[in-house]
């Protein structure tokens, strides 16, 4: 068991960081990758960053108080690197490669490097405060990474109450701007938009307008969804009146399924359209382009007709190795 100084101080206590072996395959397929030469890898179990909207933390299988670190990731990596070759690996999926731990957040460094020496990229996503040494270190990767920020707001209350122990909004501005000047790509997710939370354009301006100072030009977004335990959780940090609110406005929405995300409760679908609607026309005042996410919208998508699925790059490794794909 190890606990750890975080590089921050926390609005919450955070979970109790723990050393573990990992079993089984280190990469994965994922929903969140674009195209299936694109593989998953949580580095973690569990996320320091407490937020109250999280899916993930509002799993059964949460593991509560704990941050699971696992310790044998690089050399599984280098395993299966060795016979599999996908263009880029997402960190991390299921937690956040940058949580306040400073151990943690060495340990992605140390994956980024990996990843990149067996030419293959890395997507990172992230709320957290990185430290200025962990970017120093991953400079000369600079074109092997890809980083997303989610920022879903510039108001240090909502950030406060939804986001735990998430970076505050003004230290994410600031890492943007560092990775900008590494020349690092970069995107801003503005997730989860809350209806009269952040949605509305007394919110949005002035963020778009920080974003617009540091060269931000390409964004994303998607509304919050709601299950039973997320609800249970932004309960206990909301005020009342505020929580009420935004429960009412999801009360006609409809209960959607999405691949690789479980169901829940939406925002009803023209209340969505009208706050994407809203969003664009800012940003685009900017030169901003937005998109919203087809993941988090699943009923925005347009009928297809059915084509032969594309090939999975896990399941012919593992068929190679004699495997049976779960």
């Amino acid at each position: 068991m190890d606990t750890l100084t975080p590089l921050s101080n926390p609005t919450s206590p955070l979970p109790r960081l723990v050393r573990a072996s990992r079993r089984g395959p280190v990469l994965h397929e994922t929903p969140l990758a674009p195209a299936p030469d694109i593989l998953g890898l949580n580095l973690t179990r569990g996320c320091g960053h407490q937020c109250a909207f999280c899916s993930v933390r509002a799993s059964p299988n949460y593991p509560g108080d704990e941050l699971v670190l696992f310790t044998n990731t690089v050399d599984l990596i280098r395993q299966e690197l060795s016979g599999l070759k996908p263009r880029a690996v997402y960190l991390c999926p299921g937690s956040d490669p940058f949580p306040p731990y400073p151990t943690v957040q060495t340990a992605t460094a140390e994956v980024v490097e990996v990843l990149a020496a067996h030419g293959v990229g890395s997507w990172l996503m992230t709320r957290g405060d990185v430290q200025v040494s962990i970017l120093e270190r991953l400079r000369p990767l600079a074109d092997r990474m890809r980083f997303t920020i989610a920022l879903p707001s510039l108001d240090a209350r909502a950030a406060a109450m939804m986001e735990v122990n998430a970076a505050p909004p003004e230290v994410r501005l600031e890492l943007i701007a560092r990775l900008k000047d590494m020349g690092v790509a970069v995107q801003v997710a503005l997730d989860p938009l809350i209806p009269q939370l952040n949605d509305t354009p007394e919110a949005l301006n002035p963020l778009l307008d920080a974003l617009a100072v540091r060269g931000v030009n390409s964004l994303t977004a998607s509304y919050l969804f709601l299950r039973q335990n997320i609800v249970e959780q932004m309960r206990i940090v909301l005020p009342g009146d505020i929580f009420s609110a935004v429960i009412t406005a999801y009360h006609d929405g409809p209960v959607l399924s999405s691949t690789g995300l479980a169901g829940a409760r939406y925002l009803p679908r023209s209340r969505r359209q009208r706050g994407y609607a809203t969003l664009m026309a800012l940003a685009s005042r900017h030169g901003m382009t937005v998109k919203v996410s087809a993941l988090t919208n699943p009923d925005f998508s347009a009928q297809r007709p059915i084509t032969q699925p594309a090939p999975s790059l896990l399941a012919a490794y593992r068929k190679s190795l004699g495997m049976v794909s779960a």
